[in-house]
């Protein structure tokens, strides 16, 4: 028997080409894995390190602030500290006195306005000036409750609830580059087996 056409098997016999390469596996799912999980640690770590930093930083400072309620007391301050005086929320402003320890006019202060609750009372600011001495300040005003502290952080509140939303936010996109990572792999799997 002779081949229809050159080159054809003989007899019948049926021979196999070479066999096809072996799909190869993309890596793009395990990059994807590797970025979710690095962007979900870090925003995770970087997050509640801001958010310490900062919400301790305001407690400390809501800390320092001390409450004179029969309106006069001594306050204990650093050179160039800022100090702000607060008043109980809702009331009138107090008229008060102010005696440094070198008897100079304190200079003027932060022209921030802020609020604090200490001891489930909310405190108001109403004035504020700059230390000029270190030393014992004297303040007087005249029977109505006042408080003297520093201000209550701005930056620290910021910080912080910066960190909130960089754990929240980094650690939701950490969290689907993952799961996108995990179903890209799972769908390569089930084409190649």
């Amino acid at each position: 028997m002779t081949a229809a056409y050159p080159g054809a098997p003989q007899g019948g016999q049926w021979q196999p080409g070479p066999a096809a390469p072996p799909k190869r596996r993309s890596r793009g799912p395990v990059i994807l894995l590797v970025i979710g999980a690095l962007i979900l640690v870090l925003s995770l770590v970087a997050g509640i390190v801001l958010a310490v930093i900062g919400f301790g930083a305001t407690a400390r400072g809501i800390g320092d602030i001390q409450v004179y309620s029969s309106g006069a007391g001594t306050y204990t301050a650093e050179v160039g500290e800022e100090i702000q005086a607060y008043a109980p929320e809702g009331s009138t402003p107090p008229s008060c006195s102010l005696i440094t320890p070198d008897g100079t006019e304190p200079s003027g202060g932060t022209n921030q306005s802020s609020s604090t609750t200490i001891d489930g009372q909310t405190w108001v600011s109403f004035n504020s000036f700059t230390a000029s001495t270190a030393g014992d300040y004297q303040i007087d005003c005249a029977g109505s409750p006042v408080a003297l502290g520093p201000p209550v952080s701005i930056g620290g509140i910021f910080s912080g609830i910066g960190g909130v939303l960089l754990a929240v936010l980094g650690g939701i996109l950490g969290f689907l580059l993952l799961l996108a990572g995990i179903i890209w792999m799972v769908v390569q799997r089930r084409r190649t087996a």
